[in-house]
C-alpha cells in the first residue's frame, strides 16, 4: 500500500510540473491583417494582446508577430484610424502556430469574420454598368462630414458632380437636376426623402434622412445605367445600408458641435441573423434659439432641428432562404425664430415635415447560380408649412407603397439571366395656398390623386473569360396610370478587357421619366402630361497601373426630348415687364455632351483618392415658343478632388475641393456691373465660380477594448465668398432687380468625437 501511495504522489506530481511547465512555456504569435472587403494586407495597424499586455504594429506587408505569448487562448484587440475595432480570440497550442488572418472592416462598427478576395478595387456593383463611380466605406466616413454626417452630401465630391449649394444635399449630373436622378435606397425608388421644407423654397435647405453610419456603399451610375432601375432619366444614385454584424454585439457613439448619434449591431442568440439599431438628435436648432433669444437679433439664421432613427434586421430561415426587415423615421423642423415681421406673406416662417420607410424582403439562393429577392415598401411624407401671420402656405402627404422581384441566374458558363418587375401605388394629398401681395386676397389649390407605375425588365449578358468580353442586351417596359402611356426602353452594353491593364466600355440605351402628380395636377399642372424621354451614349476607356492605380475617360451624350417645362418666370416681353404663367408642358428638346477625366488610387495603405475634371456642355429649346437656353444646371468645367492619408495607426489626414465654373441663374436676367435687370433671354447670367476646399484631421486613441476618435474639420478652409441663388426680393418697372446672391458657408470649423466598444 506504501509502494501504491508513493507511486500516486509521484505521478501527480509529474503531472501538476508539466501542466505549470506548458503554461510557462510561451510562443510567438503571428499574423496578417487584412481589409475584409478586398483581402489587402493593411499597414500600420496597432494588435493589442490583452494577456500578455503587448502591443504592437503591422509592417507594409500587414504582417505582426507578438513574442513570449503564454499557450492558450489569447484576447486581440485590432484596430486603426478610420477603421474598426475588432476583438479576435486566438488559441495558441505548443505544436507549431499557423499565420493568423485577421479581416478589418472599414466600417467602424461592422465586424466580420468573412474575407473578400478580390484583385479589383474598382470593381462595379452591376453587370456592365457603363458609368459607375463608388464611394466605398472609408471614403464615406470621410466625406460625409462630421457636422451632418450625411451620405448624400458625401456623393457630391464624386467625379462628374456639380453641387455649389452648401446648404443642400441634392446635386446635378451632366447638366441635369437631382429631380431627374433616381435615389434608390435598398432598392427602392424614393421620392422627396430627405429633410427639407416641402414645396419648393429655394431659400431653404436639405439633408438626407440617412444616416451615413448605417451605409455600406454609394454608387453614382451617370449615364447609360442598367434597366433594373427606372422612372429616372439623367442617372442613378444608388445607397445600401449594411447589415449589423455576426461576431458579436458592439456600439459606436458619436458626438459633434451639431448633435449626437448612436449605433448598436450584433448578433442574433442564435447566430443565424444580425440587428442594427441607430439614431441620431440635432441640437443646433437649440443653440442658435439660445442665441437669437438672448441677444435679440432681428434678422438672424433660421432654427433648423431633426431626428431620424434606424432599424434593422435579418434572419436565416434556412441555409437558402433569408428574411429581414428595415425601418427609417426622420423629423425636420424650420423655424425663422424672430424675424417674422421682415418675411413676405408667401415666405416660409415654420415648417415640419415627417418621412417613414418600410422596407421588408426575403431572399432565396438555391446555389451559387441562382438567387431571388423581393421586397415589398412603403413611405410616406407629412409636410406642413406656415408664414409669419399663422397662415397656411401648405399641407399634405405623399405616400407610396408597392414591392419588386428580382432574380439572377448562371444558366451557363457564358450566359447570366436578369429579370424583374417594379410595382408601386403612389398618392399625393396636398393643399397650398399663395397670397397676392397688398391686395388681401389669396388663390387655393389642391389634389387628392393616386396612380399606379409598372415596371418590367430582362437581360442576357454573354461574357467570354478567355477573351474579356462581355456583352448585354435587354429591355425594360414600363406603365404609367396616370398618363395611361406604356413605353418600351431597350439597352445594350459591351465590356471588353483588352489587356490586364486595359478596358474599354460602351452603352447606349433608352430611359422615361413620369410626370410628378404636383405637375400634373397643382397650380401650374397639366393633366395632359406624357412621360419625358431621354437616349444615353456612353463610352469610356480605362488604364490600370499597378494594382491600385487607374487613368478613366468618358465621353457621353444624352439626347433629352418632351422635358417638362413651365413658362412661368419674370422677364421682358416687347420691352415690358411681364410675369405671365403658363402650365407645365412637354416643351423641350435639347441634349448634353461632355467629357468626364478622373485619376484614382483606392489603396488601404499610403495616399487614397482621386482627382477629376469634367467638361460639359448642354442646349434646350422650346419648340413651340422657339426659346433656346442652356440647363438649370450647366456648369461647364468641374472640378473634384479628394485625398487620405493615413500617415501612422493613429493619425488620418483627408481632405476634399471642389470647383465649379458657375451653372446659370434660372430665369430671365442680365448682369449690369454688380446688378440685374430682367431680359428676354433665359439663362445667360451665371453664377461667380464655386471654389470650397475642406480639411479633416483624425486622432485615434487606442486601448485593450474601445477606441477613441477625436476628428476635427475646417468646411471651406480658404474662406471663399461663394453664394447661390435663392430667388430675389421683387422687380421695378424697368427691369431692375432688388435682392442679392445669397452667400453660402463661409469657414466653418468643426470637431467630434466617435467612441467604440
Amino acid at each position: 500500500m506504501k509502494e501504491l501511495l508513493l507511486a500516486l504522489s509521484l505521478l501527480v506530481s509529474c503531472l501538476t510540473q508539466s501542466v505549470l511547465s506548458q503554461q510557462l512555456q510561451t510562443f510567438a504569435l503571428r499574423g496578417r491583417v487584412v481589409v475584409a472587403r478586398t483581402g489587402e494586407p493593411i499597414a500600420k495597424v496597432r494588435i493589442i494582446a490583452n494577456a500578455a499586455d503587448q502591443s504592437t504594429t503591422t509592417d507594409d506587408n500587414g504582417d505582426f508577430t507578438l513574442h513570449n505569448i503564454p499557450a492558450g487562448q489569447v484576447d486581440l484587440y485590432i484596430t486603426t484610424v478610420n477603421y474598426g475595432l475588432v476583438k479576435k480570440t486566438i488559441t495558441l497550442t505548443a505544436g507549431e502556430n499557423e499565420l493568423f488572418l485577421i479581416a478589418l472592416n472599414e466600417d467602424a462598427a461592422a465586424l466580420t469574420e468573412k474575407v473578400t478576395i478580390t484583385a479589383d478595387p474598382y470593381e462595379t456593383g452591376e453587370t456592365n454598368a457603363a458609368s459607375e463611380q463608388t464611394l466605398n466605406k472609408r471614403e464615406l466616413q470621410t466625406l460625409a462630414s462630421v457636422l451632418l454626417g450625411d451620405p448624400v452630401r458625401a456623393a457630391q465630391a464624386l467625379p462628374g458632380v456639380t453641387a455649389n449649394d452648401d446648404f443642400r444635399s441634392e446635386f446635378a449630373i451632366r447638366s441635369a437636376g437631382f429631380d431627374r436622378i433616381g435615389l434608390y435606397l435598398d432598392d427602392v425608388l424614393t421620392d422627396n426623402f430627405v429633410h427639407t421644407v416641402q414645396g419648393g423654397f429655394p431659400d431653404t435647405g436639405s439633408l438626407s434622412v440617412v444616416n451615413a453610419d448605417t451605409v455600406s456603399s454609394v454608387s453614382l451610375m451617370s449615364g447609360a445605367f442598367p434597366l433594373k432601375y427606372g422612372d429616372r432619366t439623367a442617372a442613378i444614385l444608388d445607397v445600401r445600408s449594411r447589415d449589423g454584424n455576426r461576431v458579436k454585439p458592439t456600439g459606436r457613439v458619436a458626438a459633434s458641435l451639431s448633435g449626437l448619434s448612436g449605433i448598436l449591431d450584433g448578433p442574433f442568440a442564435d447566430d443565424r441573423g444580425s440587428y442594427l439599431f441607430a439614431a441620431r438628435k440635432s441640437y443646433v436648432g437649440y443653440l442658435v434659439r439660445r442665441i437669437n433669444d438672448t441677444n435679440q437679433f432681428t434678422n438672424n439664421p433660421p432654427v433648423l432641428g431633426f431626428a431620424d432613427v434606424q432599424g434593422k434586421a435579418l434572419y436565416d430561415l434556412s441555409e437558402r432562404n433569408q428574411a429581414g426587415v428595415s425601418v427609417i423615421y426622420g423629423a425636420f423642423n424650420y423655424d425663422r425664430n424672430r424675424d417674422r415681421n421682415l418675411l413676405g406673406v408667401n415666405n416660409v416662417f415654420r415648417g415640419d415635415s415627417r418621412n417613414l420607410l418600410l422596407n421588408g424582403h426575403w431572399t432565396f439562393t438555391r446555389d451559387t447560380r441562382f438567387f431571388w429577392q423581393t421586397r415589398v415598401f412603403g413611405l410616406r411624407t407629412s409636410f406642413k408649412n406656415v408664414n409669419g401671420q399663422e397662415n397656411t402656405l401648405d399641407d399634405g402627404k405623399r405616400t407610396q407603397f408597392g414591392g419588386r422581384s428580382d432574380v439572377n441566374f448562371q444558366v451557363n458558363g457564358s450566359h447570366r439571366i436578369e429579370a424583374g418587375l417594379y410595382i408601386r401605388s403612389l398618392r399625393v394629398d396636398t393643399f397650398s395656398r399663395r397670397f397676392d401681395f397688398g391686395a388681401g386676397t389669396f388663390t387655393v389649390t389642391g389634389f387628392n390623386r393616386k396612380g399606379t407605375e409598372q415596371g418590367y425588365y430582362a437581360q442576357d449578358t454573354w461574357s467570354n473569360e478567355r477573351t474579356g468580353l462581355s456583352l448585354t442586351g435587354g429591355v425594360r417596359l414600363e406603365h404609367s396610370g396616370a398618363t395611361s402611356e406604356t413605353l418600351f426602353s431597350p439597352r445594350a452594353s459591351f465590356s471588353w478587357a483588352m489587356t490586364d491593364a486595359w478596358r474599354i466600355r460602351a452603352a447606349v440605351g433608352r430611359y422615361y421619366q413620369f410626370p410628378d402628380f404636383e405637375q400634373m395636377y397643382g397650380r401650374l399642372g397639366n393633366p395632359g402630361l406624357r412621360a419625358e424621354g431621354s437616349t444615353h451614349y456612353n463610352a469610356s476607356i480605362e488604364r490600370l497601373f499597378g494594382d491600385r492605380i487607374r487613368l478613366l475617360a468618358e465621353v457621353y451624350d444624352r439626347e433629352d426630348k418632351n422635358i417638362f417645362f413651365s413658362l412661368s418666370e419674370p422677364r421682358i416681353v416687347g420691352n415690358r415687364v411681364t410675369f405671365a404663367e403658363f402650365p407645365f408642358r412637354n416643351a423641350l428638346s435639347g441634349h448634353a455632351r461632355g467629357v468626364e477625366l478622373t485619376l484614382q488610387r483606392r489603396s488601404a495603405n499610403k495616399l487614397a483618392g482621386w482627382i477629376s475634371y469634367a467638361y460639359s456642355r448642354s442646349e434646350l429649346a422650346d419648340v413651340g415658343t422657339g426659346l433656346s437656353f442652356v440647363s438649370d444646371t450647366d456648369q461647364r468645367h468641374t472640378v473634384n478632388v479628394y485625398g487620405s492619408y493615413r500617415f501612422t495607426e493613429t493619425w488620418n489626414l483627408s481632405g476634399a475641393w471642389r470647383y465649379g465654373s458657375g451653372q446659370p441663374i434660372p430665369g430671365f436676367f442680365r448682369q449690369v456691373g454688380s446688378g440685374y435687370f430682367l431680359s428676354s433671354n433665359r439663362n445667360r447670367a451665371r453664377l461667380p465660380y464655386y471654389s470650397r476646399a475642406d480639411l479633416r484631421l483624425s486622432k485615434a486613441f487606442l486601448f485593450r477594448k474601445w477606441k477613441l476618435t477625436v476628428t476635427g474639420e475646417v468646411i471651406n478652409a480658404m474662406n471663399r465668398n461663394n453664394v447661390r441663388y435663392a430667388g430675389f426680393d421683387g422687380f421695378g418697372f424697368d427691369g431692375r432687380v432688388f435682392g442679392q446672391l445669397d452667400r453660402v458657408l463661409p469657414i466653418l470649423p468643426s470637431a467630434g468625437l466617435v467612441l467604440e466598444f
